[in-house]
């Protein structure tokens, strides 16, 4: 029930993750609280991850047009809805390894902008912050500071 993606520039993971629990990639853990979820991490640069200072991580869980309507089993789409797309916030955990010493983890709303900082810190090599808090967001930029 989980689909994985686990390459040097790209690391992902989709499906039931909260029963998966801890789920572990080359160089990366992932621990989500929400049932089902799709995250992706990509470096923005031709380095892997673990060397990357330029991240992109994307979370996303279910997400439908405002208003949209559907039959009890959701299986019947009765009326479409319209703009803005409501997501889920995804609760997680991640503890990426990285040569960096230290990063910024940004949300990015819809226009690319940087909306808060969330908690990050890199210890022994390795990062660790954590989405779904003050500042949810389906984008974050990781960068290094």
């Amino acid at each position: 029930r989980l689909f994985v993606i686990d390459s040097p520039r790209t690391k992902a993971v989709s499906g039931f993750l909260n029963a998966a629990g801890e789920i572990v990639l080359k160089g990366l853990k992932i621990k989500c609280r929400n049932e089902y979820a799709v995250i992706a991490l990509s470096s923005l640069t031709d380095d892997p991850i673990t060397e990357s200072e330029n991240i992109l991580l994307t979370v996303v869980g279910h997400a439908d047009n405002t208003g949209a309507v559907y039959n009890d089993n959701h299986t019947i789409q009765y009326d479409k809805g319209h703009g803005p797309i409501e997501a889920e916030v995804i609760a997680a955990d991640f503890e990426l390894d990285t040569t960096v010493n230290a990063f910024r983890v940004d949300a990015i709303n819809s226009f690319g902008m940087q909306v808060g900082q969330t908690p990050a810190e890199v210890v022994d090599g390795k990062l660790r912050f954590s989405t779904g808090g003050d500042f949810p967001s389906v984008y974050y930029l990781i960068q290094k500071i």
